[in-house]
Formats: structure tokens, sequence, C-alpha cells
């Protein structure tokens, strides 16, 4: 922060703790996991998008192993289920809506591997299992945060926040914080897409200002951003990040069907 200088301190004050997720040996274990087989509660009805097809299965947390972040309160306990299809789906359309599933169960995750209702498990396998360990993280606000507008930058320390904001060349899968946006401001794109405005082109964002929406964008949260994984054989669009976004209402009323997944590229 020390090259930051005159910013430093209101970039910090602005900082939201995130858990950091860190992909690790191969495991299919009822543990936090990217990719492989879930571990399931009984008699889980596999989603399905488009034409009935199941949508790739992403990711598993055992919430009840997870350090509490005060700015995304989650259930204490109980698991959470990611999937997306395989990454088809951009979400800058109201279209898409259904391309991405989140599933909350109240109920630990299984050792056991129930059959799901109409699925066979083993063709529905699409990327390989490795285990997630969680450390916790600060996050800074993204250069389109108006705290950091609001602060006027010089060129030097606009290198100086990229380089606080890409620290490492480490993939980036991370639970709550700070997004690490790609392309662009995911809070507000999910704030109009999520509520009928087609965001493919700058004709939705000019309607959603008419309409005031813009105003509900600092509503929504990052529950989930998940990196291409290539030792996972998770491959998102050109080296992209796959975001998983709720509103705070729809998060305290634990209606994870709600959320607007995102995909970013480079």
């Amino acid at each position: 922060m020390i090259s930051l200088g005159r910013v430093a301190a209101a970039i910090q004050s602005h900082g939201e703790p995130s858990l950091r997720l860190t992909a690790g040996k191969a495991s299919a274990q009822p543990v936090n996991r990217l990719g492989g087989k879930p571990n399931l509660p009984k008699e889980f009805p596999w989603p399905v998008w488009q034409n009935q097809q199941p949508l790739a299965f992403i990711a598993q947390l055992d919430l009840a192993t997870l350090l509490k972040l005060r700015s995304l309160p989650l259930p204490k306990s109980g698991s959470l289920f990611f999937y997306d299809a395989d990454s088809h789906p951009w979400g800058y359309d109201p279209k898409h809506r259904g391309g991405a599933r989140v599933i909350y169960s109240a109920s630990p995750l299984a050792a056991n591997r129930p059959r799901c209702w109409h699925i066979d498990l083993d063709d529905e396998v699409r990327f390989k299992g490795l285990s997630l360990a969680a450390s916790v993280e600060t996050t800074p606000p993204r250069p389109n945060h108006e705290v950091i507008l609001d602060l006027h930058l010089t060129e030097e320390e606009s290198d100086a926040y990229w380089n606080l904001q890409n620290p490492d060349s480490a993939n980036i899968h991370r639970l709550g914080g700070h997004p690490d946006e790609v392309q662009g401001d995911l809070k507000l794109e999910a704030q109009l897409v999520s509520n009928g405005l087609y965001c493919g082109d700058g004709k939705g964002h000019e309607k959603g200002r008419k309409q005031g929406l813009d105003a509900g964008a600092g509503d929504w949260r990052l529950l989930l951003q998940v990196e291409s994984e290539y030792r996972a054989g998770i491959t998102l669009g050109d080296m992209g990040r796959l975001y998983f976004m709720i509103h705070k209402d729809d998060l305290r009323r634990r209606q994870f069907d709600k959320i607007w997944a995102i995909l970013q590229c480079s």
C-alpha cells in the first residue's frame, strides 16, 4: 500500500474479507471441492436446462467447515452445490436464467453418493475432482467502484493499484468479498439482467439508468467465483472466470435459486 500513498487509507477502509479457495490434490471425498462426483443428499433432483440438458457440476462447499464472513452471512452448516451449463450462458441476457444453479441443502455432505432422479451420475462427471483449501484474504474494491473513481488516481497510482489487485498469477477461486472482475461491473450487470434487461450492448444500461435500477446494484454480493482450472479440466471461455452473484435479500432468505451467474473473459 506504500506506493499508493495518499489513497492507501481510503482503499484499505473499503476492503472486504473473502475466502480465497485454493485447489489442491485430487479428491473424491466429502470435502470442499471443485469438480468430480458430488457428495449428494438423498433423492437429489439433478438440475437441467434447455432441452432437459443436465447441468455440469462445478463445485461443492461444506459450510460447517468454512470460516464465517460478516459480509456474506451464509448458513452455519449444510452444503452448497454449484452448477453451470458448460459455461455457455454468459449472463448478459435474461434468457440465460437457469443456465447456472446454486442448490442449498441443510444436510452436511454425504459420504455416499445416492442416485439422482433420472440421472446417471457416472455420465455427468465432466471435471476432475480437486480439494479446495480456504484462507481469509481481504479484497480491494474494483477499479469501477465509486470509491476508487472518486479518488481520481494518477497514472502511477493506477499502476500500483493494478499490481495490488493482481499480486500473483495463481488461479483465483473466491467465496465472498469484492469480485476479481475481468470486463465490467458484475453487480450492475446482475441487477439489470435479473430485472429483465438485455445487456449484450449499451442499450440495457441506458434503460436501467432511466428506470432507476442502477441504485440497486450495490445490493448484490459475490457468492462464488471460479476461474478456469485446467488441472480439473474446467475451461471457462478464454482464460475466463465464472461468477455466482446473489442479492442480499435472497441471501438472507436462503433463496439460492435466485442467483445470477456471469461469465467474463480477458
